[in-house]
Formats: C-alpha cells, sequence, structure tokens
C-alpha cells in the first residue's frame, strides 16, 4: 500500500480567493461610506476593491504558508 500524499493548501486558490473577497469589502465600503464629491462611484469602487483586494490577497498568502508550515 502506498502512503498517501501529503496534503498541502494550494496557495492560488487562497490568493484568489483573498483578492475577491478584499475587492468585493472594498466595493462595499465605498458603497456604504460617504461619497466624495470629486470622485465618480466607480472610481471609489475600483480604488477600494484594488486596495482591500491586495491586502486580502496578502493575507490570504499568509494564511496558505502558515497552513503549509502547520503540517
Amino acid at each position: 500500500m502506498r502512503p498517501a500524499p501529503p496534503r498541502t493548501p494550494h496557495f492560488l486558490r487562497f490568493i484568489v480567493t483573498g483578492a475577491v473577497v478584499g475587492f468585493l469589502a472594498g466595493a462595499i465600503v465605498s458603497l456604504v461610506g460617504d461619497s466624495a464629491t470629486d470622485y465618480s462611484a466607480g472610481s471609489q469602487i475600483a480604488f477600494f476593491g484594488v486596495m482591500l483586494g491586495g491586502i486580502g490577497a496578502l493575507l490570504a498568502g499568509l494564511v496558505a504558508v502558515l497552513l503549509e508550515r502547520r503540517r
């Protein structure tokens, strides 16, 4: 009987999921918060979405690394 291969997290799935969740959170923050008169709603969604999407991707990557090192 062969030993089972070690289970490791799929880093790309973690990172993409974190980026999508972060983008959605940024979009919600921009829609719920006070609107700036200088920028359109689309610009605010893009700005906060990209910002929080990057942070979400970094945090999800960190979680994946920590899960892998734990094994």
